[in-house]
């Protein structure tokens, strides 16, 4: 009668101990390969190509540079300047004209 159920307990154990022993094993060789699986990875980002929209601007960006010399880049860089001033000047124009206007109704109302 204790017999069998010792056996019993004794299979349930050896099971239990096997299945313990399955989840060790299956931890370690985890641990084993996280850290080439994890350079795998970050050499695969590295050898991923960027998004095609990115990858447009700079072929855009290099053709643009090779294309010109240093005096034609600063030349370009003076004339973005001048249009960010114009811009600029355009904006200030159009707050101070609204405001002149709103005054007038404002006197007028």
């Amino acid at each position: 009668m204790f017999g069998s159920k010792n056996k019993e307990n004794f299979a349930e154990i050896e099971r239990k101990k096997d299945a313990l022993q399955a989840q060790i094993d299956e931890l370690q060789s985890f641990i084993k390969e996280a850290p080439e699986k994890l350079q795998r990875e970050q050499q695969e980002r590295l050898q991923t190509m960027p998004a095609p929209d990115e990858l447009t601007q700079r072929r855009r960006e290099n053709d643009f540079s090779n294309r010109l010399t240093k005096g034609e880049l600063k030349n370009e860089r003076r004339h973005q300047a001048r249009s960010a001033l114009l811009f600029v000047l355009l904006f200030s124009a159009i707050i101070c004209v609204s405001l002149w206007i709103y005054r007038i109704i404002a006197a007028a109302a």
